[in-house]
């Protein structure tokens, strides 16, 4: 394949591995600009060929749903919080989660976790408390305050109670295979760590077992006050690689994808 990689990502942990793992085997490869939100790449790209995964925001999506690359980019959007629910069940951390409309939120508590039920990158998910929840919301709903952003009032969220996590854990699949992992949060500090204890590593197998959204995907594992939990799916393209074993990734998907 011909790797697409956005640039703007040397200082991210991970990426001087991806790299050198492309020189080292010889993998073709380009470095471009990404226009935001709209997703063409500067320089555009000519090559005679399709087989081509992008590395980079989610922006990319759109410029390889366009020229027809494969894989391109393996997008989730189509798989919410609510298609999420229907498979996993009370394994996700926020099982509970009213799902509503930006506009249409209210807390029933003084501080919630809200987030975006699509793996879209409007924002980030996080914990609110009333007021300024409030004062966002204005801010998106009300068409008399400009706001560079790409919610909008129908914007679909999902919003629960917030639960104390006391570790966080990635696990990048490809082909229903746990191809690598890393933990990436300890008691609410960032950690890399590439070790992962087996109970949350045969957990994950579990679940992806059970479903698994894409060909690949990331899968976001935590240990919390409720146990072990699914925290969230996200687009294999545009994960943060942590303490990954990149090398094995890289290979895996040239051996599953390239044509």
């Amino acid at each position: 394949m011909h790797w697409v990689l956005q640039e703007g990502f040397v200082s991210e942990a991970g990426w001087e591995e991806l790299i050198a793992t492309l020189e080292r085997f010889g993998i073709s490869y380009s470095v471009h600009h990404v226009v935001p939100r709209v997703g063409n790449i500067v320089p555009d790209l000519s090559i005679d060929h399709n087989n081509i995964i992008c590395i980079g925001s989610y922006a990319m999506r759109h410029v390889a749903s366009r020229q027809g690359w494969i894989p391109g980019v393996f997008d989730l959007f189509a798989y919410d919080f609510k298609q999420q629910r229907l498979h996993w069940g009370e394994h996700l951390l926020n099982f509970h989660s009213t799902v509503c409309t930006l506009e249409h939120a209210r807390f029933a508590l003084p501080k919630m976790f809200v987030r975006p039920i699509h793996d879209s990158k409007h924002f980030s998910g996080r914990v609110f408390n009333q007021e300024d929840f409030v004062t966002w919301q204005r801010s998106i709903c009300e068409s008399t305050m400009n706001h560079n952003t790409s919610l909008t009032p129908q914007t679909k969220i999902q919003l629960s109670r917030p639960i104390s996590i006391y570790a966080e854990y990635r696990f990048w699949i490809v082909g229903d295979e746990i191809v690598t992992q890393s933990l990436y949060k300890r008691g609410g500090q960032v950690y890399y760590h590439r070790d992962v204890d087996e109970p949350i590593a045969s957990f994950a197998r579990a679940r992806v077992n059970e479903w698994a959204p894409h060909e690949a995907f990331v899968i976001d594992i935590c240990n919390s006050e409720l146990g072990v939990k699914i925290v969230e799916i996200n687009t294999i393209n545009s994960s943060g690689f942590y303490a990954a074993d990149v090398q094995r990734l890289v290979l895996k998907l040239e051996e599953r994808f390239t044509q």
